[in-house]
C-alpha cells in the first residue's frame, strides 16, 4: 500500500509542476510582452514626444490643441503681481519625454495585470490539481488490469473508512492485489507532458527576444527596466547636449542660444572645410546636423528655430557648438532643444535685463562750464561756474577755450564701467579726443551706489561734444547713445568801439554834468590845432576778458601821393598788417588801479570817475588820462571781472613827425604840419594766453586834420551855435507837443 500511496503523490507533484509550468510559460510570455511594449512606449515617448511632428499634431486636434495666449488684458494681473510683490507664475511644463503619469499608469497596470494572470495560470491551476482518489481512478481507465481495486483499496485503508461488517481478509487481499499491480506499473507515465512544450513554444519567443536585446544593447535594457520600476534614470542617448547660453540679455537685444554637443553627432567635415579655408558655408542638411529649438515667451505662443551647427569646441575633440539666433526681444522665455536622439532634460532659461542707461530723473545729465584760469577764480579761490539753458540737458553753449566741463550723469542701475569721451571737429569729420586713454575718461567722482558719475574734461577750439559710454556688472553697454553736444563760443577779437568825444563833467551833481548828456557831446568833430590833443574814449568787451590795449597810430602827410611810398608801405592800411611797426605806432595804454570810494564810480561814456574832475580848471581837465581801466565784477562770487574795459585818453601830438619820401627812396622826418592827418585806431588784446592771439580793433579810425589854433576856435564857436540852434529847436518842439493834449480854455460869456 505504501508504494502505491507513492506513486499516486509523485503523480500529483508533477502535474502539479507541470501545470505551474504551463501556467507560468503564459504568464510570462503575457507579462514580457505588455513589458517590451510598455519599454518600447517609454523609449517612444521620450524620443518622439515634444518633436515637431508630434506637436503639429496635437494643435491640429481639438482636445489636444494648446490654449491661445492671454491677451494683454489678461496678463495684467500677472504683471501686476510680478512687478509689485516679486510673484511669477511657473512656466507651463515642457513634455519632451514620457510623463510621469504614463510612467505610473503603464507601471501599475502591468502590476496589475501580472496579479490577476498569476492568479488565473499559477494559483488556481494549482489548486485544482486533481487530488489522489481522481488520480486513481484515472490510472484504472488507463490501464483496465487494475480493475477497481486502486480506488477501493485507497478508500478501504483510511482511517476514516467505515468498514464495520466487512470481512477483514477481503480487504487485506483488494489492498495486496492492488499493490502488487502498481508495482508491475509506473504510473508517472500516465502524466500530459506535452504541455510544457507548449509553454516552450509560447514563452520562448518573448524570453529569446528580451535576451537577444539584452546582449544587443544591456544599457538600454537595464534602463528601460529600472524606469518600470518608476527608478530615476535617463534613457541613455547618442547625443547630449548642454545649454551653455548666456541667461540674462539686455533688453531689446538679439539672443544667441548655444548648445555644446556631443557625442554621435554627425560631423559636417567636408562644410567646416570649406567654410575654414575657402570661406564658403553650405546650408545645414535637413538630416544631417540641425536640430530645433523652442522658444516658450511668457504669455505668447511658442516659436520654433533651427538649431544649427556652428564650430568645434576648441580644446575638446568630438565636441561642437550648435546655436540658434532668435531676434530682439524683451519678453523673458523658457526654451528646449531637441537633436536627433539628443534633448534637454530641463528647460533653460533666458531673462531680459535693461541696459545701462540715463536714469528717468529730470536732471539724469546735467552739465556746466568751468571757466579758464586767466579769468581769474572766485574769492575763495574756485574757478568760475557758467551754466547755459542746455546745462539740464547735458549740453554746453559758449564755452571757452581752456575751460573744462563738469558733467553729471544718473544711471537706472549701477554700472562697472563708465567712460566719457570729448568729440572734436577733424576737418568734415570728427574723432575722438584725444586718440588714446586720458585721465578725464574715466569718473573724477562715483556713487557709493556705483548709480551716478562725475567727469571734468578741457575744452580745446574743436570740441564739439562728448558721449558717455556705460558697461554693467554683466557687460551689457547702453545701446542707445548719450551723446551731447557742445558748442564752443566763436574765437572772435575783443569789440573794441570808440565812444563820442564829450566835454560833459563826470560828476552828475556837477552844474556842468547835468542836463541832456547829447548836449556836450562832439562826436568827433572836435578839431585839432597844432600842439593840440586828439580825445580817444573807447569801451571794449571780450567774453575771454581783457589784457591790454594800445594805441595804434600813424601821420598821413599833406601833399604826399600814395604811391611814392614803396609797395610794402602802401600795402599796410590797417595795424592788423603791421605787426613790425613799419608805418604805425603803438602807445601801450597803462592799466589803471583805482579805490572806487574816493574816485566815485566809473563812467563808461566818459572813460572817466566821477571825481576824476574835482578841483580842476577847464584847461587841467584835458590833461586827465584814464587809460586803460578794467571794469569789476558785478558779482565777484559768480561773475569774472574784467570782461569789459574802458579808458579816456588825450593823445598829444606836439611831437609826432611823419615820414617822408626823398629822391634817394629814404625817408625823411618831419615836424607836423598844418593839413596833415593824424589817424588813430585801439588795439585791445584779451587775456587768452596762446601765442599768437589776434588784437581786435576799432571798427574805423579815428582822423583829425591838423588846423590853426584860429581855425580850430571858429570850428568851436560854429559847434556851440549849432547846438544852440539845436537846443532851442528841441525845447520847441517839445512845448508844442505838450499843448496838444492840453484841454483849451473856456471862454467865459459876454454880461
Amino acid at each position: 500500500m505504501t508504494h502505491l500511496l507513492g506513486q499516486l503523490k509523485r503523480w500529483r507533484f508533477t502535474e502539479q509542476l507541470v501545470r505551474l509550468a504551463w501556467g507560468g510559460a503564459r504568464w510570462g510570455a503575457v507579462v514580457g510582452a505588455v513589458l517590451a511594449a510598455a519599454c518600447l512606449t517609454d523609449w517612444a515617448a521620450d524620443r518622439y514626444l515634444g518633436s515637431e511632428t508630434w506637436r503639429q499634431f496635437l494643435k491640429d486636434t481639438w482636445v489636444f490643441a494648446p490654449a491661445p495666449a492671454p491677451a494683454a488684458e489678461d496678463r495684467w494681473f500677472t504683471e501686476h503681481l510680478r512687478l509689485h510683490y516679486g510673484f511669477r507664475a511657473p512656466a507651463a511644463a515642457v513634455i519632451d519625454d514620457s510623463p510621469k503619469w504614463l510612467r505610473v499608469a503603464m507601471t501599475g497596470g502591468q502590476a496589475a495585470l501580472a496579479l490577476v494572470l498569476a492568479y488565473y495560470l499559477l494559483v488556481r491551476p494549482w489548486r485544482r490539481t486533481p487530488s489522489v482518489d481522481e488520480l486513481a481512478g484515472a490510472a484504472e481507465e488507463a490501464i483496465p488490469e487494475f480493475g477497481h481495486r486502486l480506488v477501493t483499496a485507497l478508500q478501504l485503508n483510511r482511517p476514516t473508512a467505515r468498514t464495520q461488517g466487512m470481512s477483514q481478509s477481503l480487504i487485506a487481499d483488494v489492498t495486496r492485489e492492488a499493490g502488487e499491480l502498481s508495482a508491475r506499473h509506473n504510473l508517472l507515465k500516465l502524466v500530459d507532458y506535452r504541455r510544457l512544450a507548449l509553454a516552450a513554444l509560447v514563452a520562448g519567443p518573448v524570453l529569446g527576444g528580451w535576451a537577444a536585446y539584452a546582449l544587443a544593447k544591456p544599457a538600454l535594457a537595464a534602463v528601460l527596466l529600472k524606469r518600470q520600476l518608476l527608478l530615476s534614470v535617463e534613457i541613455p542617448r547618442t547625443i547630449h547636449l548642454q545649454n551653455v547660453s548666456q541667461d540674462v540679455w539686455p533688453t531689446g537685444a538679439e539672443v544667441e542660444i548655444r548648445y555644446k554637443v556631443t557625442g554621435d553627432y554627425p560631423r559636417p567635415w567636408f562644410t567646416e572645410r570649406l567654410r575654414a579655408e575657402h570661406g564658403f558655408a553650405l546650408a545645414p542638411p535637413a538630416d544631417g546636423f540641425s536640430g530645433r529649438l523652442r522658444v516658450e515667451p511668457d504669455g505668447q505662443p511658442e516659436e520654433s528655430y533651427d538649431l544649427v551647427y556652428d564650430k568645434e569646441v576648441e580644446g575638446e575633440p568630438g565636441a561642437a557648438y550648435f546655436v540658434a539666433k532668435l531676434p530682439a526681444s524683451s519678453l523673458d522665455f523658457s526654451f528646449t532643444a531637441r537633436l536627433d536622439n539628443g534633448r534637454t532634460r530641463a528647460p533653460g532659461r533666458v531673462r531680459f535685463e535693461p541696459p545701462p542707461q540715463l536714469s528717468a530723473d529730470s536732471d539724469a545729465l546735467t552739465a556746466e562750464q568751468w571757466l579758464p584760469k586767466f579769468l581769474g577764480t572766485q574769492p575763495n579761490g574756485a574757478p568760475y561756474v557758467r551754466k547755459s539753458d542746455g546745462g539740464v540737458r547735458g549740453e554746453v553753449t559758449d564755452a571757452l577755450p581752456q575751460s573744462q566741463i563738469l558733467v553729471e550723469a544718473k544711471f537706472n542701475k549701477p554700472v562697472q564701467k563708465a567712460r566719457l569721451i570729448p568729440i572734436v571737429r577733424d576737418g568734415v569729420r570728427e574723432k575722438d579726443y584725444p586718440d588714446g586713454p586720458a585721465d578725464f575718461h574715466a569718473p573724477r567722482d562715483t556713487g557709493a551706489d556705483r548709480k551716478s558719475a562725475v567727469w571734468l574734461f578741457p575744452t580745446t577750439e574743436k570740441t564739439i561734444g562728448y558721449r558717455i559710454e556705460l558697461t554693467d556688472d554683466r557687460g551689457f553697454v547702453n545701446s542707445v547713445p548719450i551723446r551731447r553736444n557742445v558748442r564752443m563760443l566763436d574765437d572772435r577779437p575783443p569789440v573794441v568801439t570808440f565812444l563820442p568825444e564829450s566835454d560833459r563833467h563826470p560828476d552828475p551833481t556837477d552844474f556842468g554834468g547835468q542836463g541832456d548828456p547829447k548836449v556836450y557831446e562832439w562826436g568827433d568833430r572836435i578839431p585839432l590845432a597844432q600842439g593840440g590833443r586828439v580825445m580817444v574814449i573807447y569801451n571794449t568787451r571780450s567774453e575771454q576778458g581783457i589784457g591790454r590795449a594800445n594805441i595804434a597810430y600813424r601821420v598821413i602827410p599833406r601833399g604826399v601821393a600814395p604811391d611814392a611810398y614803396p609797395k610794402e608801405v602802401q600795402d599796410i592800411q590797417h595795424p592788423r598788417q603791421d605787426p613790425e611797426n613799419k608805418v604805425f605806432n603803438r602807445l601801450p595804454l597803462k592799466p589803471i588801479t583805482a579805490d572806487l570810494t574816493k574816485v566815485g564810480k566809473f563812467v563808461p561814456d566818459l572813460g572817466l570817475f566821477e571825481k576824476s574832475w574835482a578841483g580842476l580848471s577847464e584847461p587841467d581837465r584835458d590833461r586827465v588820462n584814464i587809460e586803460f581801466y578794467l571794469w569789476p565784477s558785478p558779482a565777484p562770487d559768480a561773475v569774472p571781472g574784467g570782461l569789459e574795459a574802458g579808458g579816456r585818453y588825450n593823445f598829444e601830438i606836439d611831437g609826432l613827425t611823419k615820414k617822408i619820401p626823398d629822391s634817394t627812396g629814404s625817408f625823411v622826418n618831419a615836424k607836423l604840419e598844418v593839413g596833415d592827418t593824424v589817424e588813430l585806431f585801439v588795439e585791445v588784446f584779451d587775456k587768452n594766453p596762446t601765442p599768437g592771439r589776434a588784437p581786435g580793433y576799432t571798427k574805423e579810425a579815428r582822423r583829425k586834420i591838423v588846423v590853426t589854433p584860429e581855425d580850430a576856435r571858429i570850428a568851436t564857436q560854429m559847434r556851440n551855435v549849432e547846438y544852440d540852434r539845436l537846443q532851442n529847436k528841441l525845447r520847441e518842439l517839445a512845448a508844442d507837443q505838450g499843448n496838444v493834449f492840453k484841454e483849451p480854455k473856456k471862454e467865459l460869456p459876454k454880461q
